[in-house]
């Protein structure tokens, strides 16, 4: 079940690299001068940079492994470190503003369910709307050569967990059906 979500995000995460890119496009002047003001030195160790991606989620995650394979400068990566720091500072500060109400979530006939879902539901879209912005950022500091290879990078990392995921199906499958037929 996991997989399959992981799939689906993937291929969403896919789908919106296009939609990243308008945004991008947008937004490259507000962008550009909040990646140029708040930048931070980088995390030592140089080579990997792109862990520890907090602040960012699947799209987010997304974009930086498919960057691993762009030949990022060291400046490019250090942009890179700045916005993901930042996000990383703003998303520890609304950590600690209320979430969603779970346990309210969990039983439709809780008389506060409808305000605890459009909740839910405006927290969702607010959480994916900075992700798309993170991401934009990202792909802004990309080079015009490197964001013409981005398609072809992400089509490669898809195939790649499609066999992945095929072989493990494979694998696990004749597993799961022999266990479910001794029941």
């Amino acid at each position: 079940m996991k997989l399959n979500r992981t799939l689906g995000l993937l291929l969403i995460a896919t789908a919106t690299v296009g939609a990243g890119a308008a945004v991008a496009a947008v937004s490259t002047t507000n962008t550009s001068a909040s990646a140029t003001t708040n930048s931070t030195a980088p995390a030592p160790g140089g080579k990997h940079w792109h862990h520890g991606h907090r602040g960012g989620g699947m799209l987010v995650g997304v974009m930086l492994r498919a960057t691993r394979q762009l030949n990022l400068t060291s400046d490019q990566q250090a942009s890179i470190k700045s916005i993901m720091s930042t996000a990383r500072a703003q998303h520890q500060a609304a950590a600690g503003s209320a979430g969603v109400d779970m346990m309210t979530l969990a039983n439709p006939g809780d008389p506060n369910y409808a305000t605890a879902l459009q909740n839910a539901k405006t927290a969702a879209a607010t959480r994916l709307q900075k992700e798309v912005e993170l991401q934009s950022q990202i792909y802004n500091v990309l080079t015009a050569d490197q964001k013409a290879k981005l398609p072809q990078v992400l089509a490669d990392m898809k195939s790649k967990f499609e066999a992945r995921r095929a072989a493990w199906q494979q694998q696990h499958g004749a597993a799961t059906t022999g266990a479910a037929g001794s029941n």
